[in-house]
């Protein structure tokens, strides 16, 4: 019965430990400042326009992918997969991000008949040019999804994009490998990943030009941006972002051997109870007792 209440138990905790890491992505954003990016070169070449309505001159079925890098951390050697549609000859070429910064890609269907759009990306995550191990040969990347299920113009259409960490070898992935990536994803999309230290969220609208902002940060103080004056400093905590499922798994099956310690330790002492009680023979003649 205990260990039913613990898998109950396990889905809200989940729950608990997704909306925290969330709010340590929020607390990393309030410290640089919303908009406190600098912005890269395509952004750069808008000069305040918004590239939606590029996007609606050269596509009837696309997005404006808004990536936001709110760490001191460099997305780089992106690599990208199109599933369907294409990259926009101008700004559809994925690049190098840099710390603090803010810029925008676009992908569409060219306004063709029977195109629609869908693909993924990802970036290795480096710190002053250097890799970020996960082990002696393993490096961290950024992963990106999207994809455009209708062929025409709907503004109801319910559109899906996802993000994730995934460790690779140091060689440079390949594009064959990065379409894995987006069938995987395509299959267990997820709005927000922790990983790290790393943190990013992915969201998109409705419709058949709809908008795609992706945040990327860091709750560890050595990948945080130099402008930030406050670091928050690194300590455990149950909630923090690296509290994995498998740590969750761990700290429940501790709670419940507790519980079942306490228990035992209680029946033990009840049955000692019951057993010095049954030592006491009480005859039907007042005052007789057994020696």
């Amino acid at each position: 019965m205990i260990l039913i209440n613990v898998l109950i138990l396990l889905p809200h905790l989940s729950t608990i430990i997704a909306t925290k890491t969330e709010d340590s992505l929020e607390h990393v954003i309030a410290e640089v400042g919303k908009d406190n990016l600098s912005p890269g070169k395509y952004l750069e070449k808008f000069k305040g326009v918004d590239p939606k309505k590029y996007l609606a001159r050269v596509g009837d079925v696309g997005i404006v992918l808004d990536i936001k890098n709110y760490s001191g951390i460099e997305l780089v050697d992106p690599v990208i997969y199109v599933h369907a549609g294409y990259k926009d000859e101008k700004y559809g070429h994925p690049h190098n991000l840099g710390g603090t910064q803010q810029e925008v890609f676009l992908y569409h269907n060219k306004k063709r008949l029977h195109r629609r759009s869908a693909g993924s990306i990802s970036w290795m995550i480096t710190k002053d040019g250097k890799s970020i191990l996960e082990n002696e040969s393993k490096v961290s990347r950024l992963h990106f999804m999207w994809d455009l299920p209708k062929y025409y113009c709907n503004p109801e259409t319910v559109n899906t994009v996802s993000v994730g960490f995934h460790s690779h070898d140091k060689a440079k992935i390949t594009e064959k490998l990065q379409y894995r990536y987006y069938d995987l994803h395509l299959k267990r999309a997820r709005g927000f990943a922790h990983h790290n230290h790393f943190l990013a969220r992915v969201n998109i609208s409705r419709g058949c030009l709809p908008s795609v902002l992706l945040q990327f940060a860091s709750s560890k103080k050595d990948y945080k941006s130099d402008q930030v004056a406050c670091s928050i400093v690194d300590k455990f905590n149950p909630l923090d972002e690296d509290f994995s499922l498998l740590s969750i798994l761990l700290l429940s099956a501790g709670v419940l051997m507790g519980v079942v310690v306490l228990i035992g330790g209680l029946l033990q002492v009840r049955r000692r109870r019951c057993k010095g009680r049954d030592s006491i023979y009480r005859s039907s003649v007042k005052g007789d007792r057994n020696s």
